[in-house]
Protein backbone atom coordinates (compact mmCIF):
# COMPACT_ATOMS: atom_id res chain seq x y z
CA UNK A 1 0.00 0.00 0.00
CA UNK A 2 1.56 3.42 -1.10
CA UNK A 3 1.36 6.60 0.34
CA UNK A 4 0.60 9.44 -1.92
CA UNK A 5 2.06 12.90 -0.26
CA UNK A 6 0.37 14.75 -3.55
CA UNK A 7 -0.98 18.57 -3.97
CA UNK A 8 -3.51 18.27 -5.90
CA UNK A 9 -5.01 22.21 -5.26
CA UNK A 10 -5.09 23.11 -8.49
CA UNK A 11 -7.45 20.48 -10.11
CA UNK A 12 -9.26 20.85 -6.53
CA UNK A 13 -9.31 24.57 -7.05
CA UNK A 14 -10.56 24.65 -10.25
CA UNK A 15 -13.04 22.05 -9.74
CA UNK A 16 -14.36 24.75 -6.42
CA UNK A 17 -14.37 27.76 -8.65
CA UNK A 18 -16.54 25.59 -11.33
CA UNK A 19 -19.10 24.47 -8.65
CA UNK A 20 -19.67 27.74 -6.92
CA UNK A 21 -20.17 29.39 -10.11
CA UNK A 22 -22.61 27.07 -11.54
CA UNK A 23 -24.78 27.07 -8.15
CA UNK A 24 -24.84 31.02 -8.67
CA UNK A 25 -25.96 30.82 -12.07
CA UNK A 26 -28.51 28.08 -11.20
CA UNK A 27 -29.93 30.33 -8.63
CA UNK A 28 -29.76 33.58 -10.50
CA UNK A 29 -32.22 31.76 -12.94
CA UNK A 30 -34.66 30.51 -10.00
CA UNK A 31 -34.51 34.12 -8.58
CA UNK A 32 -35.74 35.61 -12.29
CA UNK A 33 -37.94 32.90 -12.85
CA UNK A 34 -39.90 33.64 -9.60
CA UNK A 35 -39.62 37.40 -10.29
CA UNK A 36 -40.79 37.79 -14.40
CA UNK A 37 -43.08 34.01 -14.08
CA UNK A 38 -44.41 33.04 -10.71
CA UNK A 39 -47.11 31.34 -12.50
CA UNK A 40 -45.05 28.61 -14.36
CA UNK A 41 -42.27 27.93 -11.44
CA UNK A 42 -45.62 27.25 -9.35
CA UNK A 43 -47.11 24.95 -11.72
CA UNK A 44 -43.63 23.36 -12.25
CA UNK A 45 -43.05 23.43 -8.47
CA UNK A 46 -46.81 22.10 -7.91
CA UNK A 47 -46.23 19.25 -9.76
CA UNK A 48 -42.88 18.12 -7.79
CA UNK A 49 -44.34 19.46 -4.30
CA UNK A 50 -47.25 16.27 -4.65
CA UNK A 51 -44.31 13.84 -5.82
CA UNK A 52 -42.63 14.23 -1.78
CA UNK A 53 -46.26 15.20 -0.01
CA UNK A 54 -48.00 12.41 -1.25
CA UNK A 55 -45.66 9.75 0.14
CA UNK A 56 -46.90 11.14 3.66
CA UNK A 57 -47.66 7.86 5.78
CA UNK A 58 -47.96 8.14 9.82
CA UNK A 59 -44.79 6.04 9.97
CA UNK A 60 -42.84 7.91 7.92
CA UNK A 61 -43.61 11.68 9.11
CA UNK A 62 -42.38 11.28 12.62
CA UNK A 63 -38.96 10.41 11.01
CA UNK A 64 -39.21 13.21 8.33
CA UNK A 65 -39.95 16.23 11.09
CA UNK A 66 -37.35 14.95 13.36
CA UNK A 67 -34.87 15.12 10.32
CA UNK A 68 -36.24 18.70 9.23
CA UNK A 69 -36.39 19.49 12.84
CA UNK A 70 -32.45 18.86 13.06
CA UNK A 71 -31.66 22.20 10.72
CA UNK A 72 -33.41 24.35 12.86
CA UNK A 73 -31.42 27.55 13.30
CA UNK A 74 -31.02 26.69 17.18
CA UNK A 75 -29.98 23.42 16.63
CA UNK A 76 -27.54 24.17 14.06
CA UNK A 77 -26.24 26.83 15.85
CA UNK A 78 -25.33 24.31 18.87
CA UNK A 79 -24.09 21.72 16.20
CA UNK A 80 -21.64 24.87 14.92
CA UNK A 81 -20.92 25.74 18.18
CA UNK A 82 -19.75 22.20 19.21
CA UNK A 83 -18.22 22.11 15.84
CA UNK A 84 -16.06 25.16 16.34
CA UNK A 85 -15.23 24.31 19.69
CA UNK A 86 -13.21 21.25 18.42
CA UNK A 87 -11.80 22.95 15.55
CA UNK A 88 -10.35 25.41 18.02
CA UNK A 89 -8.98 22.37 20.51
CA UNK A 90 -7.17 21.18 17.94
CA UNK A 91 -5.87 24.85 16.89
CA UNK A 92 -7.79 24.67 13.60
CA UNK A 93 -8.24 28.63 13.25
CA UNK A 94 -8.54 28.85 9.92
CA UNK A 95 -11.04 26.34 9.81
CA UNK A 96 -12.62 27.50 12.10
CA UNK A 97 -12.82 31.40 10.39
CA UNK A 98 -13.88 29.84 6.94
CA UNK A 99 -16.97 27.68 9.36
CA UNK A 100 -17.61 30.97 11.22
CA UNK A 101 -17.30 32.88 7.91
CA UNK A 102 -20.10 30.74 6.14
CA UNK A 103 -22.40 29.56 8.82
CA UNK A 104 -22.82 33.39 10.20
CA UNK A 105 -22.27 35.09 6.40
CA UNK A 106 -24.08 32.19 4.24
CA UNK A 107 -26.28 30.11 5.73
CA UNK A 108 -27.97 32.76 8.13
CA UNK A 109 -27.32 36.29 7.45
CA UNK A 110 -27.15 36.10 3.80
CA UNK A 111 -30.04 33.60 3.26
CA UNK A 112 -32.39 35.74 5.27
CA UNK A 113 -31.55 38.98 3.46
CA UNK A 114 -32.56 37.19 0.08
CA UNK A 115 -35.98 35.76 1.57
CA UNK A 116 -36.39 39.65 2.47
CA UNK A 117 -35.92 40.94 -1.09
CA UNK A 118 -37.47 38.33 -3.01
CA UNK A 119 -40.60 38.27 -0.41
CA UNK A 120 -41.96 34.97 -1.92
CA UNK A 121 -44.63 33.18 -0.15
CA UNK A 122 -44.67 29.82 1.29
CA UNK A 123 -46.74 27.09 -0.68
CA UNK A 124 -50.21 26.54 0.61
CA UNK A 125 -51.56 24.13 -1.37
CA UNK A 126 -51.02 21.07 1.56
CA UNK A 127 -50.91 21.19 5.69
CA UNK A 128 -48.00 22.48 6.85
CA UNK A 129 -46.69 19.50 9.57
CA UNK A 130 -44.03 21.77 10.96
CA UNK A 131 -44.66 25.18 12.45
CA UNK A 132 -43.28 28.28 10.32
CA UNK A 133 -43.21 31.47 9.63
CA UNK A 134 -41.89 34.39 7.32
CA UNK A 135 -40.96 33.83 3.46
CA UNK A 136 -40.21 30.76 1.62
CA UNK A 137 -36.90 31.16 -0.82
CA UNK A 138 -34.60 30.44 -0.64
CA UNK A 139 -34.77 27.57 2.08
CA UNK A 140 -32.79 28.31 5.01
CA UNK A 141 -32.82 24.99 6.26
CA UNK A 142 -31.40 23.79 2.71
CA UNK A 143 -28.74 26.40 2.92
CA UNK A 144 -27.98 26.21 6.48
CA UNK A 145 -27.35 22.05 6.08
CA UNK A 146 -25.63 22.47 2.92
CA UNK A 147 -23.19 24.57 4.69
CA UNK A 148 -23.17 22.96 8.05
CA UNK A 149 -22.63 19.25 6.26
CA UNK A 150 -20.24 20.46 3.28
CA UNK A 151 -17.75 21.75 5.81
CA UNK A 152 -18.31 17.77 7.24
CA UNK A 153 -17.26 17.13 3.27
CA UNK A 154 -14.34 19.64 3.46
CA UNK A 155 -13.06 17.95 6.86
CA UNK A 156 -13.56 14.76 5.60
CA UNK A 157 -11.43 15.73 2.73
CA UNK A 158 -8.58 17.16 4.46
CA UNK A 159 -8.21 14.55 7.18
CA UNK A 160 -9.60 11.14 6.44
CA UNK A 161 -6.59 9.67 4.55
CA UNK A 162 -7.99 6.22 3.84
CA UNK A 163 -9.95 6.63 0.48
CA UNK A 164 -12.81 3.95 1.33
CA UNK A 165 -13.80 5.19 4.64
CA UNK A 166 -13.46 9.16 2.67
CA UNK A 167 -15.82 7.90 0.42
CA UNK A 168 -18.28 6.43 2.69
CA UNK A 169 -18.33 9.63 5.21
CA UNK A 170 -18.98 11.78 2.02
CA UNK A 171 -21.69 9.98 0.65
CA UNK A 172 -23.36 9.78 4.26
CA UNK A 173 -23.00 14.30 4.57
CA UNK A 174 -24.34 14.27 0.84
CA UNK A 175 -27.63 12.11 1.62
CA UNK A 176 -28.16 14.02 4.76
CA UNK A 177 -27.81 17.48 3.09
CA UNK A 178 -30.10 16.34 0.60
CA UNK A 179 -32.63 14.56 2.60
CA UNK A 180 -32.98 17.33 4.77
CA UNK A 181 -34.17 19.37 1.64
CA UNK A 182 -36.56 17.12 0.41
CA UNK A 183 -38.23 17.00 3.67
CA UNK A 184 -39.04 20.67 3.74
CA UNK A 185 -41.29 19.81 0.96
CA UNK A 186 -42.69 16.69 2.33
CA UNK A 187 -43.82 18.91 5.21
CA UNK A 188 -45.33 21.33 2.71
CA UNK A 189 -43.60 24.33 4.05
CA UNK A 190 -41.39 24.94 0.95
CA UNK A 191 -41.61 24.56 -2.96
CA UNK A 192 -38.85 21.85 -4.38
CA UNK A 193 -37.30 25.45 -6.21
CA UNK A 194 -37.09 26.55 -2.58
CA UNK A 195 -34.95 23.99 -2.17
CA UNK A 196 -33.14 24.12 -4.86
CA UNK A 197 -32.41 27.56 -4.66
CA UNK A 198 -31.40 27.03 -1.01
CA UNK A 199 -28.61 24.21 -2.19
CA UNK A 200 -27.35 26.78 -4.97
CA UNK A 201 -26.82 29.44 -2.34
CA UNK A 202 -25.24 27.23 0.24
CA UNK A 203 -23.18 25.40 -2.35
CA UNK A 204 -22.10 28.39 -4.21
CA UNK A 205 -20.75 30.47 -0.59
CA UNK A 206 -19.34 27.18 0.58
CA UNK A 207 -16.93 26.35 -2.59
CA UNK A 208 -16.21 29.97 -3.03
CA UNK A 209 -14.72 30.30 0.02
CA UNK A 210 -13.32 27.29 0.23
CA UNK A 211 -11.55 27.92 -3.33
CA UNK A 212 -10.49 31.75 -1.78
CA UNK A 213 -9.15 30.57 1.50
CA UNK A 214 -7.09 27.35 -0.63
CA UNK A 215 -5.92 29.58 -2.81
CA UNK A 216 -4.07 31.90 -0.06
CA UNK A 217 -2.64 28.64 1.37
CA UNK A 218 -4.92 29.11 4.42
CA UNK A 219 -5.87 25.44 4.50
CA UNK A 220 -4.01 21.92 5.53
CA UNK A 221 -1.80 19.81 3.26
CA UNK A 222 -3.46 16.78 1.74
CA UNK A 223 -1.76 13.37 2.39
CA UNK A 224 -4.41 10.63 1.08
CA UNK A 225 -3.54 7.41 0.99
CA UNK A 226 -4.04 4.67 -1.91
CA UNK A 227 -6.54 1.70 -0.64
Amino acid sequence: MAIIFSNPEQRMQKHLLQFSMTAYTILLILIILVQIQPAGLNRWDQTLNYLLTALRQSWITPVVSALTNFANPSNLAISNIILLACLLIFKQYTLSLLQLFNAILVGSVGNHLLKIIIMRPRPTATTHLVPVGGYSFPSGHAAASMVYFGFLILLTYYFVKRQRPRRWLMLLWVSLILLIGLSRVYVGVHNVSDVLAGWCWGLGGLCFSWWCFSKCRLLPVIHHYHD
